[in-house]
């Protein structure tokens, strides 16, 4: 079936893949046979929802080529300008985060419980219609992908040897493949490697692929860079990460050296739901969580006012204007000064959950925009580096509407139903999971692996619908909604007994946070920061055999300079639990029944 899908030219396919490593254990090991470790490769074969386009026309290498490098045809301020937020991103953040608000008040306080109802839905112009997503899983590859050449093996192998497509095949279509940032820029390498190649097909220089970096793998950067710029350590105050921590149960495991990305889903969550709840505290002027009792919510248009003071008071301001207006008295690091850098930050990452989960790519795009700055200023240079690929892509690389099928590709839905998207490279990392979990035993080997993957997501499938049809829940599943109201409640009275928002009591602080959104955008720019560092990088790219037909973007390029790089924090592989019985709450937006009791 995947080998019929897979030559089938009227499908755009998209080539989805990861690693795990896992232990093939002998019954009674001697000098001669013992246990066995494998670097193992899992992949997944997507088909991409094109809409009325024909296949052969979203998928040309020619009009592929046709505008590969064009970011280098324009001044590079203005490539940068043309990636980077603009104004009307702001605005569209700044209504989303208030409707975000509006939802948050009126999940967890109970005189704005009553306005639920009457919010609008999040609207994006170009939401992916719910659909189940067309996919087969493939064999298993016993191969190291640790290295540029282990990559090179592995794309030959899946699609000339397990899919067996016809060579004169890769002429004519362009695949997509989606993996994390480690396996892209291996993938962009080997690229690089074999351009030099003479042979005549385009398969051995691997030039029929374009790659994208998987979401999930950037969120939980995401969570890196902020974890590590607000954690706090010795100098900690009252919003610090490890402060807020330490004071609500349960979640002392929390740490940035091997980092549970749902738990810290959560965490980041109820933070969130906190400082909103303080924020709207201020602006009302109540001193204590019980005068909420007391406050009477009078319309909805006063409810939308309030969420737009929050908004415009403690979310959207810079330090500098906040200290401009007079607003902010205490120069440098505060308290406050912090938690609205912390409230904008977290409110970017639940933007992007939503936008996911709800599969609304403008939204995504957005936040794309505003992360890669801040990814450079935290010192994550390498996925900085893969966001500015992505949006040079989309802007200016890509023909338009293929850049589109290929970045609504970064999601899948397992079920058809709205609200049920989720990142494409999740799906693989979960898929590993089933996997490993049956390679336990003493008979488990690498050809054992390869035979039963492939079952696994029709067996699945199935699954799934026997539960739909009999109307019951898998008894195997530990899925519930998870309820942080109390801890809500805690951060709250925090909050409130250190004055948090208020200025006029504000404290100084020793804790040392960046504002990673404006700082990231001074050193992207000018002729030696990172954005200028990127398209030095990229202009080495162009010299292949194939780019002499476009003469005009081959530009003279100084030696390559990779120790940016190279130094980045996040040159490291970020040590991760990502379980698949937590997929129920992968997003941080909570539906919740109850309200904070506040009496």
């Amino acid at each position: 079936m995947a080998r019929t899908a897979a030559a089938d030219e009227s499908k755009i396919k998209a080539f989805l893949y990861d690693n795990f490593n896992w232990v093939s254990r002998a019954w009674e090991a001697t000098a001669a046979h013992g246990n066995v470790t494998h670097d193992e490769v899992s992949a997944i074969l997507l088909v991409l929802p094109h809409g009325a386009l024909p296949a052969g026309h979203i998928a040309s290498r020619a009009r592929f080529s046709a505008t590969f490098g064009t970011r280098h045809s324009i001044p590079p301020a203005r490539a940068l300008n043309e990636i980077s937020p603009t104004p009307e991103d702001v605005t569209a953040f700044r209504s989303n985060a208030i409707l975000h608000m509006q939802y948050i008040l009126s999940e967890e306080v109970k005189c704005f419980h009553h306005f639920r109802s009457s919010l609008p839905d999040f609207e994006d112009p170009k939401r992916i219609t719910p659909s189940v997503t067309e996919e087969y899983c493939l064999p298993t590859f016993d191969q190291e992908q640790g290295s540029t050449r282990g990559n090179m093996i592995v794309l030959r192998h899946y699609f000339l040897e397990v899919l067996r497509l016809p060579v004169p095949i890769f002429e004519r279509v362009m695949f997509f493949v989606i993996g994390d940032r480690l396996t892209t820029v291996r993938d962009r390498a080997a690229q690089d490697q074999r351009a030099v190649d003479r042979s005549p097909h385009s398969i051995d220089r691997l030039t029929p692929f374009t790659m994208t970096n998987g979401l999930m793998h950037s969120c939980l950067n995401y969570i890196d860079n902020i974890g590590r710029n607000a954690w706090g350590g010795t100098s900690a105050d009252a919003v610090s990460l490890i402060t807020l921590r330490d004071k609500l149960p349960n979640r002392s495991g929390l740490n940035l050296k091997k980092i549970d990305y749902y738990a810290w889903l959560r965490f980041f969550d109820v933070i969130l739901r906190g400082l909103v709840i303080k924020a709207a505290m201020t602006i009302l002027g109540l001193t204590c969580a019980s005068d909420w009792v007391t406050y009477s919510a009078e319309s909805l248009d006063k409810f939308s006012i309030l969420c737009s003071s929050i908004s415009d008071k403690f979310l959207i301001p810079s330090m500098n204007r906040l200290e401009a207006d007079g607003i902010k008295t205490i120069a440098g690091n505060t308290n406050s000064g912090h938690a609205v850098l912390l409230m904008h930050d977290l409110m970017l990452l639940r933007e992007m959950r939503h936008a996911i989960k709800h599969g609304h790519p403008t939204r995504i795009h957005r936040i794309v925009r505003f992360w890669t700055p801040m990814f450079y200023a935290g010192g994550s240079f390498n996925y900085a580096n893969e966001f500015m690929e992505l949006l040079h892509n989309m802007e200016h690389d890509w023909p338009s509407d293929s850049a589109q099928v290929a970045f609504n590709g970064m999601l899948v839905n397992s079920t058809g139903k709205p609200g049920n998207f989720k990142e494409a490279d999740i799906r693989c990392e979960h898929l590993n999971d089933d996997i490993k979990a049956h390679a336990h035993g003493v008979n488990a080997t690498p050809e054992s692996l390869e035979k039963s993957t492939p079952a696994l997501g029709h067996i699945g499938k199935l699954t799934d619908q026997l539960y739909h049809d009999l109307g019951i829940e898998d008894q195997n599943q530990h899925h519930a909604k998870v309820s942080q109201h109390k801890d809500a409640e805690i951060l709250v009275n925090h909050f409130v007994k250190n004055g948090i928002f208020d200025f006029s009591k504000d404290k100084k602080s020793e804790h040392a946070v960046i504002d990673l959104y404006r700082y990231g955008q001074q050193r992207l720019s000018g002729l030696d920061g990172g954005h200028a560092k990127h398209l030095s990088r990229h202009k080495l790219r162009l010299r292949t055999r194939e780019a002499q037909e476009n003469p005009d973007n081959i530009q003279q390029v100084e030696a390559r300079d990779d120790s940016e790089l190279i130094g980045g924090r996040d040159r490291r592989y970020i040590e991760r639990i990502v379980n698949e019985e937590s997929d129920e709450i992968r997003d941080v937006v909570m539906s919740t029944a109850d309200s904070i009791d506040v009496e």
